[in-house]
């Protein structure tokens, strides 16, 4: 059942637990929009054209859920759900699934040396972010795990997408899990899943696998040899180096403990206009940055000005070292990759890229000590 309906061509809102309790307003109001409902059933209307939306927690997820009102014998006003996924929504704000999958998060990570702790509230500006699971791992890495067992809204406010950004605006690195199989196939934030799961499983300290959202990148030169097609578009080739990713197995103890130390990070992986968003080893994470020179600029993934924050330039600038044309260095330039993978002068990364004297160094670390 829903407890706040509303009804777009009369624009009236009914409160159902005010209705509840006896409220005469709320009740005269039903009655108007139950007889509106009747007439729509006679003439063959269906439920989603007859304007009845939830306006309660359906709403509250982005999710239009369409309704119909009913009365029963003894006299009690109703508000029905069309499809019962919805009305699912609104019982059982937490699973016994749900809470196993916080206890796990909280022991593994606990057991590897990190605090961690269910439903945290972190302050972001004039409001909070709730989190179900907040681990604080290694040289003061925030991840935020969100466990998803039910339906989740694409846009607005309460959507993944903007939870998901506004954790990581606020130092928190969101980790959603689901054991929902259409989830694997959404990009607005990483998601892990694993299989539909009893609490007893997933609470419990055997294995517990992760199916989907951890991968590798497989780095391959675009020439004659390569099997994909270019990631620049069709099968010509560009003689430049990319990367394709391919799943990968991992236990979902291990994805807990690796991504609070840091070992396990997030990417963004842009194919033509389509952002994946999945897990990869921070070995994988910086060879593909290499190949791009520098962490990709995902459109509508920054952090938004503060609604106080001029939008002047600054005033005052520090000053930088500028590089020497002549010691600058074209990576796109294939004499600048080896096939053979060696430490990085600089962080002791392994990577392909060779600077100006042919010596293996990583872009960033490069330009880093460049300028420095």
């Amino acid at each position: 059942m829903a407890n706040k309906v509303h009804h777009l061509t009369t624009n009236i809102r009914v409160d159902l637990n005010a209705l509840a309790k006896g409220d005469v307003e709320e009740a005269v109001k039903f009655d108007i929009l139950y007889e509106i409902g009747q007439q729509d059933a006679a003439n063959g209307v269906r439920v989603a054209d007859r304007g009845l939306l939830c306006d309660g927690v359906c709403k509250e997820n982005n999710v239009v859920a369409w309704m119909y009102l009913r009365k029963k014998p003894n006299g009690r006003r109703e508000a029905v759900h069309e499809h019962r996924e919805d009305e699912q929504r609104h019982t059982a704000p937490m699973s016994d699934e749900h809470k196993a999958y916080q206890a796990r998060v909280v022991r593994v990570a606990t057991a590897e040396g990190h605090s961690a702790a269910t439903e945290v509230h972190t302050p972001a500006g004039r409001t909070w972010i709730k989190t179900d699971a907040l681990v604080q791992g290694a040289g003061g890495l925030r991840i935020g795990w969100e466990i998803q067992l039910s339906a989740a809204g694409h846009d607005g406010p309460r959507s993944v997408r903007n939870r998901a950004q506004k954790a990581a605006a606020h130092g928190i690195t969101p980790a959603w899990h689901t054991d929902r199989a259409n989830y694997a196939n959404r990009n607005d934030t990483q998601w892990t899943r694993s299989d539909n799961l009893p609490a007893y499983v997933i609470e419990k300290t055997g294995d517990l696998r992760v199916v989907s959202g951890y991968r590798a990148l497989d780095t391959w030169r675009c020439d004659s040899r390569a099997v994909h097609p270019c990631a620049n578009g069709g099968w010509g080739r560009c003689w430049k180096h990319h990367t394709t990713p391919r799943p990968r197995g991992i236990l979902f103890d291990d994805l807990v403990r690796k991504t609070a130390s840091g070992l396990i990070v997030p990417v963004e992986h842009k194919v033509g206009r389509t952002v994946h968003r999945f897990w990869v080893t921070d070995t994988d994470r910086d060879r593909y940055y290499d190949i791009l020179g520098g962490a990709p600029q995902i459109a509508g993934t920054e952090e938004k000005p503060s609604a106080h924050a001029s939008s002047n330039a600054p005033t005052c600038r520090p000053q930088v070292a500028l590089v020497s044309p002549q010691r600058t260095v074209d990576w796109s330039d294939p004499k600048h990759w080896a096939t053979e993978m060696r430490a990085c002068r600089f962080c002791g990364l392994f990577t392909n890229l060779r600077d100006l004297q042919m010596d293996p160094s990583c872009k960033i670390c490069h330009e880093k000590h460049q300028l420095t």
